[in-house]
């Protein structure tokens, strides 16, 4: 993705943000946010709901619990699933009984994978992967299951459900290993069709090519229209194999007669106000003259606003909710749980209070049906939150093991106390003590310590990763000042929605910090080559590693070939060209 893209991703989730204020809830400091309004019509009996499961016992959607004694599990097609497939995270369509209750009765779950493949490109400055050829970003509020951010890897088959936003990119949700050995060649994408090509059989989803001439086609292929593709991947190109026009609502057990309304929740990714059309999630629905509107109004809705709609039952929008405290998050702690109040949904972690919302997504791949009953004093958990009404509001909690908890350790937040002479912070109620072994960034720039706390100030905002070593130390590797959207000066306000994808840059420049992985596209001497369309350059200076073993300049150089994996830590030089610090190979990511 272009840094022009990565920009406009970025910028207009930022000014829904800050044109949307807080606009949170609060009573005796319990936080309720709000539902969705729920509408009889006396001839029908169904609604049909899209969103993403928060929670189990049944199923919770966005909040709302929905029994599915009776309901018809369907996964991928497949009727009749069990229940243990769904996954905290994954997008769902429900259709329930229209009764106005607060627990409707599910008649059919259904959930379609959008992107599965093999990782052939990682970014974690950025915060995004390749898949499928599909560009993928993830952030604090992604369920990673069978795996970890930091753990994925090149060559690794994930599953990604999320939110399809503008470039045919997606908004990771959820990103689940890929441990089916019965998976055939095939890999699958999803997206919004572009230059269709009818004679050559060709067609664009951003920079990946669809080659459909021995493809099955379902449905009539136009431009803009929403298709999954299922095909085999080489370079940029998919040659397809099979090729699913999608509609909206297509996964629901009644005919449109049976459907009251629809609701749907999701990231606008385009809005045509002269044409009054609104894209979310890849569907386009048509605004009625007398759309209610809650939390905004309609002069502020553009692509990467995270609304929720009410369909009428002829599919055209009759009501829209601006959801952006949802999707927000202010902070990132890891910690053990020291006090549990049921009574007032609120657990204690490093001496500060986080309050349990009714969107609060609970994460134990272990225990599907995890809830806050569950949790017990001396747990360890991640908790991701936002603050709210002055309120620490839970926007995701994951319960650990020793070992996670151990091998993985990252906090984010706002500096609330630090002393030069000690060299140490204090975030989120942890106290920190750093060393001049760790990396520290500023807006992507490397930095020496010293320069770290010089005009630091009480409120500074900090990403921190680390681990603890084998004498139950915390070491931490490296620093951040600032929010990733903090590169430019529109977010003042921490209370971005995304958090987010660009750790670099917010303008159309490459500079600072690098940290990517791919494979080798090109050599370009003998010390430089291209990886993942980037210039790669690297000197005597860098530390270079092959499986584990430094070694020099030349025999590293002497290692690489195209199509080789590697792993590069550097920074922008003009520009143009990532100057390497440091760099690894191992042969296991190239055994294939």
């Amino acid at each position: 993705m272009s840094q022009s893209k990565k920009a406009i991703y970025s910028l207009n989730i930022i000014t829904a943000t800050l044109l949307l204020g807080c606009g949170g809830s609060s009573e005796e400091s319990v936080v309720t946010l709000p539902q969705q309004e729920l509408v009889a019509n006396p001839s029908s009996s169904k609604v049909s709901s899209a969103g993403v499961i928060t929670g189990f016992g049944s199923v919770y959607v966005d909040g709302v619990k929905y029994k599915t004694d009776a309901a018809d599990i369907n996964i991928n097609g497949k009727s009749g699933s069990d229940i243990s497939s769904l996954k905290v995270g994954m997008h769902v369509t429900v259709t329930s009984s229209d009764d106005g209750s607060e627990s409707p009765e599910a008649s059919t779950v259904s959930y379609e994978s959008e992107v599965e493949g093999v990782v052939t490109a990682i970014d974690r400055g950025n915060q995004t992967i390749i898949i499928a050829g599909t560009l993928v970003f993830y952030n604090n509020l992604t369920h990673f299951i069978d795996t970890t951010e930091a753990n994925l890897t090149l060559g690794q088959r994930v599953e990604v459900n999320g939110y399809l936003g503008q470039d045919n990119s997606y908004l990771a949700t959820m990103i689940k290993l890929d441990s089916d050995t019965s998976n055939d060649d095939s890999q699958y994408t999803r997206g919004l069709i572009e230059q269709l090509d009818t004679t050559n059989r060709t067609f664009r989803l951003d920079q990946l090519t669809i080659n459909y001439n021995s493809a099955s086609v379902e449905g009539e292929l136009s431009n803009g229209a929403l298709v999954k593709v299922a095909g085999v991947l080489t370079n940029q190109t998919m040659t397809a194999s099979s090729i699913e026009l999608e509609m909206f609502g297509g996964n629901s057990d009644s005919s449109s007669d049976d459907i009251s309304h629809y609701e749907l929740e999701g990231m606008i990714s385009a809005f045509d106000a002269t044409s009054r059309i609104i894209t979310v999630n890849g569907f386009s629905f048509t605004l009625t003259d007398a759309v209610q509107y809650e939390g905004g109004t309609e002069d502020i809705l553009a692509a990467g606003i995270f609304v929720e709609l009410k369909l009428s039952d002829t599919k055209e929008v009759v009501r829209i909710e601006f959801d952006s405290e949802k999707y927000r998050f202010d902070g990132k702690i890891k910690g053990v749980i020291e006090q549990i109040d049921l009574d007032n949904q609120l657990i204690t972690v490093h001496g500060v209070e986080y309050q349990i919302g009714t969107t609060t997504r609970f994460e134990d791949d272990d225990e599907q049906y995890f809830s806050l009953l569950n949790l017990q004093v001396d747990d360890f958990v991640e908790l991701v939150f936002a603050k709210i009404d002055e309120v620490n509001v839970i926007q995701r909690i994951e319960r650990e093991d020793r070992d996670e908890f151990n091998d993985e350790w990252e906090i984010e937040g706002p500096i609330s106390a630090y002393d030069v002479d000690t060299s140490s912070i204090t975030v989120n109620g942890v106290s920190i003590l750093l060393n001049s072994n760790s990396l520290y960034l500023n807006q992507g720039i490397v930095i020496e310590v010293d320069d770290f706390f010089t005009g630091l100030a009480l409120g500074t905002f900090v990403e921190i990763e680390g681990y603890y070593d084998s004498n139950a130390q915390l070491v931490i590797e490296k620093l951040k000042l600032g929010k990733a959207d903090e590169a430019d000066d529109s977010s003042d306000d921490q209370n971005d929605s995304s958090d987010d994808q660009d750790d670099s840059s917010n303008d159309d420049t490459a500079q600072g910090y690098v940290e990517i992985e791919g494979r080798v596209s090109e050599l370009l001497s003998a010390t430089s080559f291209t990886l993942n369309n980037y210039e790669i350059r690297l000197d005597e200076s860098a530390k270079l590693e092959l499986n584990g073993q430094n070694v020099t300049l030349v025999d590293f150089m002497n290692a690489i070939s195209v199509n080789i994996a590697v792993e590069v830590e550097g920074v922008w030089v003009e520009n143009t060209y990532i100057r390497v610090t440091e760099a690894e190979i191992e042969s296991n990511k190239n055994d294939d």
